[in-house]
Order: C-alpha cells, then structure tokens, then sequence
C-alpha cells in the first residue's frame, strides 16, 4: 500500500489506466464520517493542500465526535448490565451477612427489678468513702461483690451530707442490709 501512495503522481497524470480503489481492494475515502470526499468530475480524488495546524484541528474534532458518539452509545449499551450487576453485587453481600438480632429479645426473662440501697448518710465525702471501704472489705463482702457504690450530695436542713447508696436487686435488698449490719429502716426501703 505504502508503495501504491507512493506511485501517486501530484501534478493529476498516469501512465497508465489507473484502477479503483474498489478494484485495488482499497476503501472509498471520507471527508467526514459518513460522507463521501469530493471529487472531480472525472471521478479522481481532490486533494487539497492545508495548513499543519488546521490538518491536526480537524483530526482532532473528528476524533473527538467518534469517541463522544462511541462512548455514548456504549454507555447506553451497558447501563443495563451495569445496573444488573451492581443489584447482584449487593444482594450477595447481604445475603453473606450475618443475621440481624431483633432489637428486643423476645425469649429473655425480664431482668431483676433493682432498687437503691442506702447504707448511711456521713457529714463529708471522704467519711462516706471511708465507710464503703470498711463495709465493702468486712462481714458484708459478699453481700455487696459486685456493686457499685453511689456517693450522693445532699442537703438536710442546711447542714450537708453524703449518702451512700448501692443499686442493688430488689428481692436482695433486705439481706444486704443484714450483711451491712444496717438496722435503720430507710436501708432497704425502695428509691
């Protein structure tokens, strides 16, 4: 082919019957997409002579319409597929997931009612701390393994004091009480 432009004579003469380009096996050629190129009336192909930067111009807006239309028209081609794939992709994930726990558990026991426990009422902070560390470390131990005490601030008849309260079981309260060695009725009474 390369030596077929070659043979291509500028100035329009042959030596000799020139054949098609359909004959030489070659594609008609385009100006544009899908239009013809002019041509002479005799059939001959009109060449023309162009600037560098006018030839890569329209090259370039050529070329860009052709990849404009061309993605397009795939895109439109694929959305579906795309769409399809992307449903599938998710329902496999959630598919794969582990199941959800319902937010409340039907089956589970209600839990214990709990009640506060005041185990004394101490002039200062620091006393009533003292008094969770003797109680908490004595006879009453085990009792109270596992709670929690509460230091509440309170103000009686304008004189301050600490409260020293558990949350605690309710059906426990009483022997808590006992093991505490709290006679006082307010000690298992609910708040």
């Amino acid at each position: 082919m390369a030596r077929s432009v070659a043979e291509v004579r500028l100035d329009g003469s042959t030596d000799a019957p020139t054949a098609s380009a359909r004959e030489q096996g070659l594609r008609p050629a385009f100006a544009s997409a899908g239009t013809p190129a002019p041509t002479t009336s005799a059939g001959r192909l009109k060449v023309e002579v162009m600037d560098p930067h006018d030839l890569w111009d329209a090259r370039d807006a050529g070329l860009r319409g052709a990849i404009t239309q061309a993605s397009t028209r795939a895109v439109e081609a694929a959305a579906p597929a795309v769409a399809e794939a992307v449903v599938q992709r998710v329902s496999d994930r959630i598919a794969g997931a582990a199941p959800m726990r319902p937010a409340i558990a039907r089956d589970a026991a209600p839990a214990a009612a709990r009640t506060t426990i005041q185990l004394g009422a101490y002039s200062s902070p620091e006393a009533a701390r003292a008094a969770w560390t003797d109680v908490s470390s004595g006879a009453a131990r085990t009792a109270l393994k596992g709670l929690t005490p509460v230091f509440e601030a309170v103000q009686v008849n304008g004189r301050p004091f600490t409260r020293l309260k558990v949350a605690a079981p309710a059906d426990a309260a009483s022997a808590i009480c006992r093991a505490a060695e709290v006679t006082d009725p307010w000690c298992a009474r609910r708040t």
